[in-house]
């Protein structure tokens, strides 16, 4: 499934979708949180909420610039409220 199917199929709400879209990304965005956590497990946790936020926002993704980045800035966000 391409990216752009992928970000339909989320849209529309179709579990399965979510869960390819997760696991393609999850692994790079736990890297990234760990290097704003104290611990794996905050950054677990930083890990879902950002990816729940992205779920949520993702019909306001506009198809400009990397996928990627906009979820890497949503995931980036998240902890950055979690350390407040």
């Amino acid at each position: 499934m391409n990216e752009a199917t992928l970000i339909e199929e989320c849209i529309k709400g179709n579990s399965n979708a979510q869960r390819m879209l997760f696991d393609k990304f999850a692994p790079k965005m736990l890297g990234i949180c760990m290097r704003y956590t104290k611990s794996l497990e905050q950054a677990e946790d930083v890990v879902q909420e950002g990816f729940i936020k992205v779920f949520t926002k993702l019909k306001d993704f506009n198809q400009e610039g990397s996928f990627e980045g906009w979820i890497r800035r949503v995931v980036v966000n998240t902890a950055l409220d979690e350390i407040r």
